[in-house]
C-alpha cells in the first residue's frame, strides 16, 4: 500500500464511520506522521501476524494490518469518540478492548495492574503517541507489554521527543514546555476521561531505560523529525520546520520523534 492507496482508505472509512466532517481532522493533521512511522516500522510488510494495537484512535492503522491478513486486537481508550469505529472494526474481525488504563495502572492493588489479554499472545505490539498520555507509572504498563508479547515477539514505540529543538528553545527563553498553568485550572473540573493531555514526554535515553530495565532487547531507537499538515502556515512556522529538519538531520537527538523497536 502506497502514501495515496492509505490517505484514500482512511477518507473512506471516515466516510463510513460518519466522521469526514469533524473526528477525520485528527487523521488529516497528522497523517503524513503516520505513512512515514508505518513505513518507519516496516508495518505495510507485516503479515499473518497477531497484532496488538494500543490507542490507535483515528490512525486507521488497525484496518491496515487486518487488510494484510493479521489477526488484529485494539486497545482504546473509553473515549465516547472512539465509539464510531467500533461496528467497522466488529466487521472486519477486528478485535476491540475499551479499557481506562489510569485506572487499570493506578490502581493501588498491585496485583491488578493487568491488560485483559493472555500471556505470550502477540507477535508484534504497536503503541504510537499513547504513552505521553499516561498519567500513572508506565512500569506496570511495559511490564504487561512483555507479559502478552510472545518471546522473541517485538514492540514498535514513539513518544513525542522530550528534548526536541522546540523544547530546548522554549527553555532557553522561560516558556513553558509542556500543559499551561491555565490550562489545568481551565480542566480542573472536568468530569470522565480525560486523554488530551501530554503528562509524561522522554527523551530517547529514557525511552530505552524505560524498556531495558524489562530485560528488552531494544533492536532500534532514534529520533525522527515529523510535523503536523497544516493547509497554511505563516513565514516563520515554516522557516522554523526548515531550521528543525537540518539541524535535526545533523544532531538527530533534536527530532521530534523518540522511535523504539524492543524485542521479548
Amino acid at each position: 500500500m502506497n502514501k495515496t492507496e492509505y490517505f484514500a482508505m482512511a477518507d473512506e472509512l471516515a466516510v463510513e464511520a460518519k466522521v469526514r466532517d469533524n473526528l477525520h481532522s485528527c487523521f488529516l493533521t497528522q497523517r503524513e506522521r503516520l505513512w512515514r512511522t508505518i513505513s518507519h516500522f516496516h508495518l505495510f510488510d507485516l503479515k499473518g501476524k497477531n497484532v496488538l494495537e494500543i490507542g490507535a484512535f483515528y490512525s486507521f492503522t488497525p484496518f491496515v494490518l487486518r487488510k494484510n491478513g493479521n489477526a488484529v486486537t485494539v486497545i482504546e481508550g473509553d473515549d465516547p469518540a472512539t465509539l464510531p469505529l467500533k461496528p467497522m472494526y466488529a466487521s472486519r474481525g477486528i478485535d476491540v478492548i475499551y479499557a481506562d488504563l489510569s485506572v487499570i495502572f493506578g490502581n493501588l492493588d498491585i496485583t491488578k495492574r493487568r491488560l485483559p489479554l493472555p500471556d505470550n499472545h502477540f507477535d508484534v505490539i504497536v503503541c504510537w503517541e499513547t504513552m505521553e498520555h499516561f498519567n500513572f507509572n508506565p512500569v506496570g504498563f511495559v511490564k504487561e507489554i512483555h507479559r502478552v508479547l510472545k518471546p522473541g515477539g517485538i514492540a514498535t514505540l514513539t513518544v513525542p521527543n522530550r528534548a526536541k529543538l522546540e523544547h530546548r528553545i522554549k527553555m532557553i527563553i522561560g516558556r513553558p514546555m509542556g500543559e499551561t498553568i491555565e490550562s489545568y485550572y481551565v480542566f480542573y473540573a472536568h468530569s470522565g476521561p480525560f486523554f488530551g493531555w501530554h503528562w509524561r514526554e522522554y527523551t530517547l535515553k529514557e525511552f530505552v531505560e524505560l524498556f531495558s530495565k524489562e530485560n528488552f532487547t531494544v533492536e532500534s531507537a532514534g529520533c525522527l523529525t515529523y510535523f503536523m499538515n497544516r493547509p497554511q502556515m505563516s513565514f516563520a512556522r515554516a522557516a522554523y520546520r526548515f531550521m528543525a529538519r537540518a539541524l535535526s538531520s545533523i544532531f538527530p537527538s533534536l527530532g521530534t520523534i523518540c522511535a523504539l523497536v524492543v524485542r521479548k
